[in-house]
């Protein structure tokens, strides 16, 4: 039926490969979040859920000293959750510099 060449055939296989593994990469990152987070990190930095991140996961985040980590979890289990990034500057340490600088590397879900 078709009379394809073994370098044709090659490329064929190739592309098919690619494409499952992008089908089961995409099923993966819609099983676990965790995946996903990991995959799209590769963009240049995974943003961290300020709300749930605990201290190993500020200790990943090489732009987060383990002192201010400890000042964010601090703050956070005295006063709740944060409602909103802005809360940051109220963290002794973080003035409006910082916080221009730390704000695009945390999120709130």
């Amino acid at each position: 039926m078709f009379a394809l060449t073994a370098q044709e055939r090659k490329v064929i296989i190739f592309l098919l490969a690619v494409a499952l593994a992008g089908q089961g990469i995409s099923f993966a990152m819609k099983l676990s979040p965790c995946i996903e987070k990991t995959i799209k990190s590769g963009y240049r930095f995974a943003k961290i859920d300020i709300n749930k991140a605990g201290l190993d996961d500020f200790q990943v985040a090489k732009f987060i000293s383990p002192k201010l980590a400890k000042k964010i979890i601090d703050y956070r289990r005295e006063n709740g959750p944060f409602k909103s990034l802005e809360e940051l500057k109220s963290i002794k340490g973080i003035g409006d510099y910082r916080y221009e600088k730390l704000k695009d590397f945390f999120y709130l879900e």
